[in-house]
């Protein structure tokens, strides 16, 4: 019997035009009548996340900035914060890169630099309450995550770079072909999920979950049924339990609907 259901937000639950099917407001209360946690595990801020789920947010349980802040509605359960002498190398690699726009995903707020001013449009997609800076230094804030942005839209090409130069007890994941996350090793959204198993007595064999890229990849394995869409990559599509139809055909709620209806094939 699923107890809980993940999913990643881009390329997974949103389709192109970063829109869900309303159909799943009555989805959601649905699981909420099979006490069926329901799960937001994502690369995007809490807070970005919190407000695309209003009214219902309180009631969804977020893996936010990759794993670096879980939390049940507006309360935070769990962060991982970067120290300062971490962060402050990482940023002293990216700053040889000035191609590329770097993201401080923060508690309180996220940070950005006034040369990439240009990009607030993409910012304002994935995070709130945005501050501009002239440098990155003297920033009083916790930071969960560096979000790096290739506007080529060809990030791979930078991964293996960027993990040889940053500290060892770093990790970097690709999240699509534009986006980098760095943050602390061990830190992602399988990580995410099992703190929420672990506090909510939730064996992985009672837990779905669904993704496309890299960064989903400790989730589905976080997870017994974990489902690809079928925009996913090829790494994901090899993990899966199954795949399910792409972003764009809504297959994540066709399935939470087969789960609900009594249908999906264990």
């Amino acid at each position: 019997m699923i107890k809980m259901i993940a999913t990643d937000m881009d390329g997974t639950f949103l389709d192109s035009n970063k829109q869900f099917d309303y159909e799943f407001i009555s989805l959601f209360y649905r699981m909420q009548e099979k006490d069926i946690k329901f799960v937001i595990a994502s690369g995007n801020q809490f807070l970005r996340l919190f407000h695309q789920f209003i009214p219902m947010s309180e009631d969804i349980y977020f893996v936010a900035d990759n794993g670096a802040y879980v939390g049940k509605g507006a309360k935070p359960l769990y962060l991982d914060l970067i120290e300062p002498d971490k962060l402050q190398a990482c940023l002293d690699v990216l700053a040889k890169h000035q191609n590329l726009m770097v993201i401080m995903s923060g508690r309180k707020h996220t940070h950005v630099l006034k040369k990439d001013e240009a990009y607030l449009d993409v910012v304002n997609k994935h995070y709130r309450n945005v501050i501009l800076h002239d440098q990155f230094d003297h920033i009083d804030d916790d930071i969960l995550k560096l979000a790096v942005y290739d506007p080529t839209s060809d990030i791979h090409q930078y991964e293996n770079h960027l993990k040889k130069l940053v500290p060892d007890n770093m990790s970097v994941v690709t999240a699509g072909n534009e986006w980098v996350d760095i943050q602390n090793l061990g830190t992602n959204k399988g990580s995410g999920i099992r703190y929420l198993q672990k506090e909510l007595h939730i064996e992985p064999e009672e837990c779905m979950a669904f993704g496309d890229a890299m960064n989903d990849f400790t989730l589905l394995k976080s997870v017994k049924y974990g489902i690809a869409m079928a925009n996913a990559v090829d790494e994901i599509k090899h993990i899966a339990y199954s795949q399910c139809p792409s972003n764009d055909q809504q297959g994540v709620l066709k399935v939470i609907r087969q789960v609900l209806d009594g249908k999906f094939r264990y």
